[in-house]
């Protein structure tokens, strides 16, 4: 039995969903046996979770983080 296949390339175009939420957070991982593990709250700014991790640095001598950023994205055919 044969099997005749055709294939077509579509281009997709992906941008930043205009009505979707964007989400910052960060994580202090820093400790040689262990993570620190403190977390900011989920943040709605670019700058809110930069501000949190200069005061837990500050407040605790912790220097390495993990950042998060989630936002939506719409993919659709391009022209």
């Amino acid at each position: 039995m044969s099997v005749k296949a055709v294939l077509r390339f579509v281009k997709y175009e992906i941008t930043r969903d205009p009505d979707g939420e964007r989400t910052w957070r960060a994580r202090c991982v820093s400790g040689d046996e262990e993570e620190c593990g403190a977390e900011s709250m989920v943040l709605g700014s670019e700058q809110a979770p930069t501000d949190w991790m200069a005061e837990h640095a500050k407040e605790t001598g912790h220097t390495r983080f993990e950042r998060t950023y989630k936002d939506y994205a719409l993919v659709e055919k391009a022209e």
